[in-house]
């Protein structure tokens, strides 16, 4: 009986909430094809930053030259928009 009763108490605590599985890959394709649509930009991602399903900070550059911008992104009714953004030259 107690180890029903174990199994029942464990078996509940790991049906619990699991953290959700973030697709980094897939976040970084969809606000690069955004950027990609911006024609004034040639901005490349060069490396992802703290990333959740409805928010990512992403870090680009227009060349090898150039200095890194860092750019919080945001999901806005299904697509990215960019929030706010601030060259890394300085820093």
């Amino acid at each position: 009986m107690k180890f029903l009763l174990l199994g029942l108490v464990f078996s509940t605590a790991c049906a619990g909430s699991q953290p959700k599985y973030i697709n980094v890959a897939a976040v970084r394709h969809d606000i690069s094809d955004t950027i990609a649509r911006d024609n004034a930009s040639k901005r490349t991602i060069v490396s992802m930053g703290h990333t959740t399903n409805d928010s990512a900070v992403v870090f680009t550059q227009t060349s090898n030259a150039a200095p890194k911008r860092e750019e919080t992104w945001v999901r806005d009714g299904g697509t990215w928009k960019m929030k706010e953004a601030k060259d890394l030259a300085n820093m």
